[in-house]
């Protein structure tokens, strides 16, 4: 345990490295929440032009909460996604990383702990910016920090799948990432709700852990539920499905990494150079 909670650590402060090189810490932290701001409020700006109001609305707080903690789901997809893509071409190290005593998993682990914990700090700003639209706040603290703690997991879950399938492929990680946060952003309820979507859409939704995940987000910031399918959900149950969805998820995603870690290493492409 002790050996994995190093490599997580090292792997934090390597990404962090790698991401942050090119500038000093207060400008890098500027950019990191004034990129992630600057679609938000092109979001609003889309919203008032569509309804002519922006102010006083449930639906726009239901799409500004979920836009503001996808954020985190987003960056941590597309970032995972190019990290095979990064560390086999970009730098070469993919093979001594693997053949390391230290576990590539903790290493994955770490290095999406950065991209979440970077993602936070634009949320926060973002939920202070609501208070001056005004977005009716009402926090549940504890479950807030739960589910975003919680959420975590099943972010590292699905960069886990993600980063396996772009072990066996040349150079599109960044497109498979993007397409899978596309996904999320789509069946999860993020900026309109479930009810909306085909029926065969909203059954597959429910298998999802960021289906339950959005909605105990809006549960601890808005104190309500303001999807109205969702909402039929009490919050216990949310919980639990959240949870088994996750632990499901997560069982799936290590079934995936070790096949495709196997066949990666059967078929020699650990140090594949695309010259992309």
């Amino acid at each position: 345990m002790r050996e994995h909670i190093r490599t997580i650590k090292t792997a934090m402060w390597l990404d962090y490295q790698i991401t942050a090189n090119w500038t000093r810490p207060i400008t890098f932290f500027t950019y990191n929440i004034a990129k992630p701001v600057g679609a938000s409020l092109l979001l609003l700006a889309m919203y008032y032009v569509v309804t002519g109001r922006i102010m006083g609305t449930m639906a726009l707080s239901f799409i500004y909460v979920g836009n503001a903690f996808y954020m985190i789901l987003g960056q941590v997809m597309m970032d995972l996604g190019w990290l095979v893509h990064e560390d086999r071409e970009h730098y070469q190290t993919l093979k001594y990383i693997m053949i390391s005593p230290s576990s590539y998993y903790s290493y994955l682990m770490g290095r999406a702990a950065t991209r979440f914990l970077l993602s936070v700090f634009p949320v926060i700003f973002l939920l202070l910016l609501g208070l001056l639209i005004p977005i009716p706040y009402r926090f549940n603290y504890p479950l807030l920090i739960f589910t975003t703690l919680f959420g975590w997991i099943f972010m590292v879950s699905a960069g886990l799948l993600l980063n396996t399938i772009t072990l066996l492929t040349a150079r599109y990680g960044g497109s498979i990432g993007e397409a899978f946060a596309g996904l999320f952003y789509l069946l999860s309820g993020v900026i309109f709700p479930l009810s909306v979507l085909p029926e065969y859409l909203t059954k597959f939704a429910l298998f999802l852990p960021s289906t339950y995940w959005f909605s105990l987000v809006r549960r601890s910031v808005l104190g309500v539920e303001t999807d109205p399918f969702l909402s039929q959900l009490s919050l216990n149950l949310c919980i639990g499905l959240f949870f088994l969805t996750t632990l499901c998820f997560l069982v799936l995603s290590l079934a995936f990494y070790f096949s495709m870690d196997y066949l990666a290493r059967r078929k020699g492409v650990l140090e594949m150079i695309t010259t992309y």
